[in-house]
């Protein structure tokens, strides 16, 4: 039967599990943040191919056969550019989702890291009690039959 771990040996597993813990989460913030800004990307890009036609037609001074190749460039820049950075959100929420299941991976180790430490400590404490304890109870005993000799010892033997 193997003894359990002590106090000592399981404080640095839980540091380095709450430092996992904490380079995971790091990680998945980087990420969130990526993500962030391909959205804004991507709304930017909305807003701007909204006003996009209406802005070239006031730029061709009316001209039609101008506005109307214009937008077509315009248009195909608009498609290849969303795809670009629809395609690049795809990836990033593919990545913020391992991400999230690592993250709650290192949650878990280092939450029960830190259970099995703290039960080893109470477990210390509760031996350390346990022995304060039983040499108090010695020391009490001790006394006490020091005390009963002494007194036996001023007590005049019987004729």
């Amino acid at each position: 039967m193997t003894q359990p771990a002590s106090s000592t040996q399981l404080a640095p597993l839980a540091r380095v599990t709450e430092m996992l813990y904490e380079a995971d989460l790091a990680s998945l913030q980087q990420v969130a943040l990526r993500e962030s800004s391909l959205r804004a990307s991507l709304s930017a890009l909305e807003d701007r191919a909204a006003e996009g036609f209406f802005r070239t037609l006031d730029q061709a001074g009316g001209s039609l056969n101008f506005a109307s190749g214009q937008e077509r460039a315009w248009r195909d820049w608009l498609s290849v550019r969303r795809s670009s950075l629809q395609r690049d959100l795809a990836l990033c929420m593919v990545e913020k989702s391992e991400r999230m299941t690592a993250l709650s991976l290192s949650l878990g180790r280092r939450d029960v890291a830190a259970r099995m430490l703290m039960a080893a400590q109470n477990e210390a404490r509760a031996a350390r009690l346990a022995n304060q304890m039983v040499a108090l109870q010695d020391l009490s005993v001790l006394q006490a039959g020091s005390t009963k000799r002494r007194k036996r010892s001023h007590v005049l033997p019987r004729p």
